[in-house]
């Protein structure tokens, strides 16, 4: 049993030297390791074949479900639980010609044997937590910039697996933003029981500055705690206000694609949800210039973290920095989420449709959308992301989380193997 604690090179090095058995088991937790069974875990992956083999787990005595690995399974942060068991052969080749990494050895010892680890779906570790200090709230890792050297180090690593792959994504086009449209901006706002927030999101949509005309098309999803009625009162003081009631039974993407497909959008279709509103009344703005000085299809703004009454919280601003115009495109497969505010040239949205779920749905259309075309960002603050208990990304229960994993993890895997269909 070995430990990994920072998964450098050097770290990776000492492991590979630190073993001579026939299997290896790497620690990859810092919580606390009660039993193991080490035979089980031997014999799955002596009978599989495989290089390495991860299991579920029960810590603290909750069971732990993770699941299982895809070809799209290439975010960093893929959770293999507290152990992983390894051929040591196959760890001691990869530790003779690894490079020099100081954060991402593990990650690029497990890409190297994609396709050759399997998930034994079976609780035979047990771990109890280490004592941890929570600095702040918790947040998905490629944003916290206190680790960003180490994102800059894991894009390296993913960008030369994608390239040896034939899957890098080399140019992106511009496109001309033609055609006729009632109006130059729609704000698409898909709503489903919001009554508390769904007032805010469309005053702040409405009292947009703007040198263009806008309108608003909430995509109601058959709401029924008054969100209805209150949509309503909207339209009937402002007639930019659009009430759509689609057909039954749409997810989120679905909604969107509602709001695509009626005539009365906008060149440019622009992301708001209905718990959050826009930082100020230029957002729109923004978004259009930005879209007329890049010829982008897709833009995406960078947001503020706030409670319900729009207080900030930790970290503040979520700017995505880890997209550059070069490699924007190929480090989005790795990382789970590209920003908000979006917003999209509505032809090429219209073409390329939402798939019709409520999670993940912005996310495939963006790897969609730069596997050809450009994306251009802006960094500064467009938008106030709430958090509140009401909101769908509170309180996620683990069955939830890998079902959101595992669907972005089908994504990826759809758009891996289009990029490299495309060569």
């Amino acid at each position: 049993m070995i430990e990994l604690k920072n998964f450098s090179s050097a770290e990776l090095k000492r492991a590979a030297c630190d073993t001579c058995g026939e299997y290896t088991l790497l620690v990859i937790t810092s919580d606390i390791i009660e039993s193991v069974d080490e035979v089980r875990l031997i014999r799955v992956l002596e009978d599989s074949g495989a290089d390495a083999v991860y299991a579920d787990f029960i810590k603290n005595g909750s069971r732990i479900p993770l699941i299982e690995m895809q070809s799209g399974s290439v975010r960093d942060d893929f959770d293999f639980g507290p152990v992983m068991l390894v051929r040591t052969a196959v760890l001691k080749s990869f530790a003779e010609n690894i490079e020099s990494l100081d954060y991402s050895a593990f990650y690029a010892f497990w890409l190297s044997m994609h396709g050759k680890i399997v998930h034994l779906p079976e609780y035979v570790t047990m771990v109890k937590s280490a004592p941890v200090v929570i600095d702040g709230e918790q947040q998905f890792q490629y944003v916290d910039p206190r680790n960003r050297q180490a994102q800059i180090e894991k894009e390296g690593v993913f960008t030369r697996w994608l390239s040896k792959r034939g899957a890098l994504v080399t140019s992106c086009h511009p496109v001309k933003h033609v055609g006729d449209f009632p109006v130059e901006a729609t704000v698409v706002i898909p709503v489903k029981n919001r009554v508390k927030t769904i007032g805010d999101a469309i005053r702040s949509a409405l009292n947009q500055k703007c040198s263009f005309e806008i309108n608003v098309i909430v995509v109601d999803n058959y709401s029924d705690d008054g969100t209805s009625e209150l949509i309503e009162e909207f339209a009937a003081e402002d007639s930019r206000l659009i009430h759509v009631i689609p057909d039954p039974g749409h997810g989120i993407g679905g909604c969107w694609n509602c709001a695509l497909d009626d005539p009365r959008c906008g060149r440019f279709a622009i992301q708001l949800d209905s718990d959050d509103v826009y930082s100020s009344e230029l957002t729109l703005q923004k978004i259009v210039d930005k879209f007329r000085e890049t010829g982008a299809a897709m833009v995406i703004g960078s947001y503020t973290l706030t409670d319900f009454d729009l207080n900030i919280l930790p970290p503040g601003l979520i700017d995505h920095a880890e997209w550059t115009d070069d490699n924007g495109p190929n480090n989005a497969l790795r990382i789970n989420g590209l920003g908000a505010p979006r917003a999209f040239f509505t032809p090429i949205a219209r073409r390329l449709r939402f798939p019709d779920v409520s999670y993940g749905e912005d996310y495939a259309m963006a790897l969609s959308v730069c596997r050809n075309y450009c994306i251009a960002r802006i960094f500064d603050s467009l938008y106030f992301c709430r958090r509140w208990g009401g909101n769908s990304d509170s309180n996620l229960s683990q069955e939830k989380i890998n079902a959101n994993n595992r669907y972005k993890d089908w994504v990826r895997s759809v758009e891996l193997t289009a990029r490299t269909n495309a060569k």
